[in-house]
């Protein structure tokens, strides 16, 4: 049997007959989505849900956020439903500490619309002290720090894409503002609840780096709006909520968990978890795609995670972390009581070797996927052969797709 995966852009096939004797292939798990609302549909709901609102929206200064080039977000389809609601006001990319969006990935967050937008455009730059203001500091010590022209608008519109995220629970709602216009003292602050083992995928009520974000959110003080997105793997529109922003996000998440939860029936000696589009760009993005995968690894096996990064390692931040604690358990002993930017990402791949072996198949360079205790491989059927020549057992073989999104959850 032949297996094709995404790679790159391209394709990797597996040829299940050609496994050694010790190898069975035992299935390969992915979403399940429904068919996607058509552009009738989508329309409907939205003009009808702003009827209420609407008022408010003439009357007031409209901040318009939407994600960068890291989410498979809808966007520009939303903006010309919207538009007659929005159009007077100003419009914000929410970056993070992400890169700044390139003029290709600007056409795409904003269509056809991009040309009557630019003029009021704001690119969220983290490090720019002279765009932030401080509105307070949380009760866990985080200091709440944003973009002013948060502050500037009467009211905030968030186009949103919702989808498990590795160590907020879920992406959306309140991630537009905080992390996506907030200054980097503040990402950093929060960041550091991302080494607590409730910092994980699916996690809300329990994760004190969500609920450090919800207050930090409870700073802004003004009306918001969003636009909550759950999409399928093609960035097709398969769920849809519009209202204030808290509570819509609670009905996104809830949409996204039935379609992103993937239940699996055992774990596996082997897994291969391949990244797709947009999260294999960097190192950075691609770890979520491990901490996935990382779920349905049997102890003693082997992840085998799948990711190009054409744009490189991302963020240096835990690259250059790598030289304080340069083996797994440097961080996992001292690295706790580090709060510097990137530590969780070192201590969540040290918490994976404790129980299993971590490969890439990457075009990244071997020697800088060491410096984060990775090990690396140009082709799928090296790592795939060294993985089963270090099993001393027969070993099963299962493939998770699209493991950037899709969260493995093991019925036994």
């Amino acid at each position: 049997m032949i297996i094709a995966l995404s790679y790159g852009g391209d394709s990797l096939e597996i040829n299940t007959d050609d496994l050694p004797a010790n190898a069975r292939f035992a299935g390969r798990f992915t979403c399940k989505f429904p068919p996607p609302l058509d552009r009738h549909q989508i329309e409907h709901y939205l003009l009808a849900e702003l009827r209420a609102p609407k008022e408010l929206l003439s009357k007031s200064k409209i901040l318009t956020i939407v994600n960068d080039g890291y989410r498979r977000n809808p966007s520009a389809a939303i903006l010309s439903i919207i538009w007659p609601f929005v159009k007077d006001g100003r419009f914000a990319v929410a970056t993070g500490t992400h890169r700044r969006p390139t003029d290709d990935e600007l056409k795409t967050i904003f269509g056809p619309l991009l040309p009557a937008i630019s003029p009021r455009l704001v690119i969220h730059d983290c490090y720019d002290k002279s765009s932030l203001v401080n509105i307070g500091t949380t009760s866990s010590g985080t200091p709440v720090v944003v973009n002013q022209a948060v502050m500037d608008a009467d009211i905030i519109v968030a186009i949103n894409s919702v989808e498990p995220h590795f160590f907020a629970g879920y992406t959306g709602g309140r991630k537009s503002v905080v992390p996506g216009l907030a200054g980097f003292e503040t990402i950093q602050a929060n960041h550091r609840f991302a080494k607590d083992e409730n910092a994980c995928p699916l996690s809300l009520d329990a994760n004190p780096l969500h609920l450090d974000l919800q207050e930090a959110l409870s700073f802004v003080g003004k009306p918001m709006l969003a636009v909550h997105c759950v999409t399928d793997r093609t960035g097709e529109i398969i769920d849809l909520s519009l209202g204030d922003l808290n509570e819509t996000f609670r009905k996104a998440c809830s949409a996204a968990g039935r379609y992103y939860i993937v239940p699996v029936p055992r774990k596996f000696d082997v897994v291969i978890a391949n990244c797709e589009p947009p999260l294999d760009a960097n190192l950075y993005q691609l770890q979520k795609a491990q901490e996935h995968g990382a779920r349905m690894v049997a102890d003693g096996g082997v992840l085998i995670t799948m990711g190009a990064c054409h744009e490189g390692v991302g963020s240096e931040y835990f690259i250059k972390l790598a030289e304080k604690y340069p083996t797994p358990e440097s961080a996992l002993r001292e690295g706790m009581a580090d709060d510097s930017f990137g530590i969780h990402k070192l201590i969540k791949t040290a918490r994976h070797l404790r129980r299993f072996d971590v490969y890439y198949v990457t075009t990244l360079d071997e020697a800088i996927m060491a410096r984060v205790y990775l090990k690396a491989f140009r082709s799928l059927r090296e790592a795939l052969h060294k993985a089963l020549a270090k099993l001393d057992r027969s070993a099963q073989i299962a493939v998770l797709d699209d493991a950037g999104y899709a969260v493995p959850v093991v019925e036994r």
